[in-house]
């Protein structure tokens, strides 16, 4: 009996029916299945090179397949190539399109900051075996003719919050903007309304407290006890700020609303332009912001009346805030220094305005009290009354 249980048991090993057998040829068929199936993965990954990864995490942080062409320097064409190397590679979508973008599925998400790490060590390759010094980070930026200049300077000079500096390359304002920087194909702009997009953070800078009528020299609007009720008398030229969805002026929808006429002749981005207009003709111009200030400071041929006040008091005239807008591919860093710079450089100009004014007030009042023809509003002659503090003489 031992004799005929020995044999049946080497019969079932034999056979490979005994468990243990039969769960070790399993382990061993899997375990070589798992490597096979590795093996043609790497083969598989190796053919995402940097450009590939580059264009996934392109189409991850801007979720547009063109503005990520833009920003790699190359065609769509090739940024579908590459996604399409990505999805054969990964067996999977990927992304799934909405209707702003591609956007990224569980998966993409999941491997993003592996392949961003795999991104760093290239660039840490690239750049330890490189004599080049490290290239400032290239930030373009859209805005308004009045902010370009300020935006130019106070960036390039005054922003170290990354290695190798900022380089700014400023474009024109255009109605077209909010739509290129929620697609990634600019990085910033600087608007007086809020855009409101998932890609974009917006940041306000500053409220606009100055305003401004701006009329040829010896106009004699510039003399009105009234300026804000008789500028409807004169052909008016405005500042175009806000051009989507054709938003008019503030002082249009006041008289509209309030069944004023009101001829407006020209309207143009340009500050410039329009003071250009004004100076040569009876028409005359109303300006916001102190940032406008600049572009009419030193201008002989011209003048201007501050109504400032007189806007805030009247009902149905609106104050305007000025927003910094930024792609969220943009660093952090960047944003926040952004942000500083232009709430400080908006505040400088508005001081300046104001100190500007006070020392022309100064001026005019020293003036009318000297008696001596050789006084000026900065300096009394040492023969004044005023300058000895005495009664000014009888005239």
């Amino acid at each position: 009996m031992m004799l005929a249980h020995s044999r049946l048991l080497s019969e079932q090993i034999d056979k490979g029916s005994f468990k243990g057998e039969q769960t070790w040829s399993k382990t061993l068929r899997s375990n070589k299945g798992s490597t096979i199936r590795k093996g043609l993965l790497m083969k598989q990954v190796s053919r995402l090179d940097y450009f590939t990864l580059q264009v996934f995490i392109g189409l991850v942080e801007l979720k547009n397949g063109s503005a990520v062409a833009d920003k790699l320097n190359t065609t769509q064409s090739k940024v579908s190539r590459a996604l399409s190397c990505m999805r054969e590679v990964l067996c999977d979508e990927l992304f799934v399109r909405q209707k702003y973008g591609f956007e990224p599925n569980r998966l993409a998400l999941k491997i993003t900051p592996m392949v961003q790490a795999v991104l760093q060590q290239y660039d840490k390759i690239i750049a330890a075996t490189s004599d080049k010094k490290i290239s400032s980070y290239e930030l373009t930026v859209a805005a308004y003719e009045h902010w370009s200049f300020m935006v130019l300077n106070c960036i390039q000079q005054s922003c170290r919050c990354v290695e190798g500096g900022v380089h700014v390359n400023v474009l024109p304002w255009s109605e077209n903007v909010g739509q290129r920087l929620s697609q990634g194909k600019i990085d910033c702009s600087i608007s007086i309304a809020p855009i409101n997009h998932p890609m974009v953070t917006d940041s306000k800078i500053g409220d606009i407290t100055h305003f401004f009528i701006v009329a040829r020299a010896g106009h004699p609007l510039l003399e009105s006890p009234q300026p804000l009720v008789d500028i409807f008398n004169y052909n008016i030229g405005l500042v175009n700020s806000n051009l989507q969805n054709n938003q008019q002026h503030p002082i249009e929808e006041y008289a509209q609303a309030n069944d004023i006429d009101i001829r407006v002749v020209l309207k143009s981005p340009s500050v410039n332009m329009i003071i250009d207009h004004v100076s040569n003709t009876e028409d005359v111009c109303i300006l916001s912001s102190a940032m406008s200030f600049y572009y009419f400071e030193n201008r002989t041929d011209v003048g201007f009346t501050d109504i400032s006040s007189d806007w805030r008091k009247t009902f149905g005239l609106t104050c305007d805030s000025y927003y910094l807008h930024c792609h969220q591919t943009v660093l952090p860093q960047i944003v926040s220094c952004l942000e500083s710079l232009l709430t400080n450089k908006l505040r400088e100009m508005q001081a300046h305005y104001d100190n500007t004014i006070k020392s022309i007030a100064d001026t005019h009042v020293i003036s009318t009290c000297c008696s001596k023809n050789n006084c000026t509003g900065l300096e009394c002659h040492t023969d004044c009354h005023h300058f000895n503090n005495t009664e000014p003489e009888t005239v």
